[in-house]
């Protein structure tokens, strides 16, 4: 090996490349955590791993629900090939897992359930809003570390070790500082960066992200400051977004439980795990199977059966 791959194999890893990396991860679970979680799969057989099912959506946009002949029902990563039919589904299915395990199906004996009607996996926008919080928040960390010592130091090469001590005893937020006999003051000069103090916007800029990164996920979010200001109009606006991001999501499992309840006699079903969110779907398609009702008739429906009960 030359020298110089060994000079590069032995390069210290800069440690604000690291928290870069480390803050994307952190936002990116975290979005990637609500996702896998926002919905509750009902009369799944044992064999099924809801859990999995919705981890492979979340990341790849499908995946196939089929009988194997010995373990039973399964739901597993699919690759689609083969003619397309007239409403340009794949006919059909390579089914496989990363332990080596390989079938073969077709649209007449498998279901592939979609992530959503696009068949898109939901890393690739979480991904973006991971980004995009993630250089937020480090902006705000360097615009902090910057009002904390806002100036230049020019120093000759000689008091470079000596000032990179005293600047890590600031960083680790010593009350004094300690000098050494070799640091002379005279060579030294202090040019004033004058930061202005922006982390307060920064803060509202992540929280306007963070929002509609939930909005997306179909997650009720509001900021109460600013809610309050809002007109009824904009108010209804930003709640019909997130209806339609949950309504895009949930009814892309249902269209898929329906096949597979047809296709194996199962009863599986799909709903949001927010009880309140499912009462709100439930209210809208009842509306809409009964157009002569309102929102008042539909209220006193759910009074009456929770009264019943």
């Amino acid at each position: 090996m030359s020298k110089r791959k060994k000079k590069n194999i032995r390069a210290k890893v800069e440690p604000h490349l690291v928290m870069n990396d480390l803050v994307y991860i952190d936002y990116y679970t975290r979005l990637k955590e609500y996702a896998i979680n926002t919905f509750e799969w009902v009369n799944l057989p044992d064999t099924v791993d809801a859990r999995y099912m919705e981890l492979i959506l979340c990341e790849r946009g499908k995946v196939c629900f089929f009988q194997d002949e010995l373990v039973g029902f399964m739901a597993l990563p699919v690759n689609e090939y083969g003619n397309l039919n007239v409403y340009n589904y794949p006919t059909e299915h390579q089914i496989y897992a990363v332990n080596g395990y390989n079938k073969n199906r077709t649209i007449e004996d498998s279901v592939v359930i979609y992530n959503n009607y696009l068949r898109l996996p939901t890393v690739l926008t979480l991904s973006l809003y991971a980004e995009r919080l993630s250089k937020i928040q480090r902006t705000i960390d360097v615009n902090i570390g910057a009002c904390k010592t806002p100036y230049i130091i020019v120093a000759t090469e000689n008091q470079r070790l000596a000032l990179e001590n005293a600047f890590n005893q600031i960083d680790e937020n010593k009350p004094a500082l300690f000098f050494t006999n070799e640091m002379n003051l005279d060579n030294i000069k202090a040019l004033d960066l004058k930061t202005p103090y922006v982390s307060d916007k920064l803060t509202l800029l992540k929280h306007d992200v963070w929002n509609e990164a939930m909005t997306f996920l179909g997650i009720e979010n509001s900021n109460t400051d600013k809610k309050e200001r809002m007109i009824t109009d904009e108010v209804n606006s930003n709640d019909g977004q997130i209806e339609a991001s949950r309504f895009n999501m949930l009814d892309a499992r249902l269209e898929a439980c329906e096949k597979i309840n047809k296709m194996f006699g199962l009863n599986i079903s799909c709903k949001f795990r927010n009880d309140n969110v499912q009462k709100a779907y439930e209210k809208a398609r009842i509306l809409e199977a009964f157009p002569v009702l309102d929102e008042d008739d539909v209220n006193n429906i759910d009074s009456e059966v929770v009264h019943d009960e």
